[in-house]
């Protein structure tokens, strides 16, 4: 049962304690009601995006989105790009630019918001020479919404006292509502030559055969208004101890071996993999 508010759900009428008697059907072998604080998603919204480092492949109603950080110089000696990869975010580069409100309705906001990739890649050179772990930093900005992000009634603030007794004091949390949740990778990577009488990067070299890699990047955000509240909910107990941990026996490498099936020494025979009716010989 709850007080309900002009959104149709509120303040619980129970209180953290034993769970009252007309409840105890509906909550099965509960133990009690407990109060908990907990971040509360208000409103998410998912964003897909396709980066192109060609200009000529950008379609924004496909969400195909041409990046310039994705297009770049590289001498012509480089063959190919391989093993290109997303290491995760730059430490500390997620960061929220602003959240302006909705005309006439202030607690729906539309969230700018920054963060950089970190690409890492390999050149294979004519040579046959390899190139490990160059870097590339894609850095964007986006804008999403509305989203339904009220700002919270209370002000919330917590220091924190460690085990070694050093006080870890506040910070202003206001940016910490709004999370990123990010999946990223490397869709393509290619090296391209192209002679720049018709597409030239400088100008003092108009007939000069350039290579540039693109890159091609697939991107999903996860944008979170959440704010800190606290919840009634049942409880069935604090958690068991989980079980002890697994102790891996000193082993040499050939007792490993030794303990191993034995491989497969031919391929299958053709009519081992190919099925189903008309097939016969």
């Amino acid at each position: 049962m709850y007080k309900q508010t002009p959104s149709g759900c509120g303040i619980s009428l129970y209180t953290p304690g034993v769970i009252p008697e007309e409840l105890r059907e509906q909550f099965g072998n509960a133990c009690e009601l407990v109060c908990v604080q907990v971040p509360k998603v208000y409103d998410s919204c998912l964003l897909r995006l396709c980066l192109v480092g060609d200009c000529k492949e950008e379609d924004r109603s496909q969400g195909i989105v041409f990046d310039s950080d994705l297009r770049f110089r590289i001498d012509c000696s480089a063959e190919e790009i391989i093993n290109p990869r997303v290491e995760g975010l730059v430490p500390d580069s997620f960061r929220v630019i602003s959240k302006r409100p909705v005309s006439g309705d202030p607690d729906r906001k539309l969230i700018t918001y920054t963060y950089a990739l970190r690409i890492l890649y390999d050149i294979l050179f004519d040579d046959g020479t390899i190139s490990e772990d160059n870097e590339l930093i894609l850095r964007r900005t986006e804008t999403v919404g509305p989203l339904y992000c009220p700002e919270s009634v209370a002000i919330i603030r917590e220091t924190k006292i460690d085990q070694s007794g050093t006080i870890r004091y506040p910070k202003d949390a206001d940016d910490e509502i709004i999370k990123l949740e990010i999946i990223a990778r490397v869709l393509d990577a290619q090296v391209v030559k192209e002679n720049c009488d018709t597409t030239c990067p400088d100008p003092y070299d108009a007939y000069e055969t350039v290579c540039c890699v693109v890159f091609t990047v697939g991107i999903y955000n996860i944008i979170k208004c959440e704010l800190e509240v606290q919840l009634v909910i049942p409880a069935f107990g604090f958690c068991p101890p989980p079980a002890p941990c697994e102790r891996r026996p000193d082993r040499t490498p050939c007792e490993d071996f030794n303990e191993e099936l034995p491989p497969e020494f031919f391929p299958p025979q053709l009519d081992d993999f190919i099925t189903g009716p008309g097939i016969g010989f």
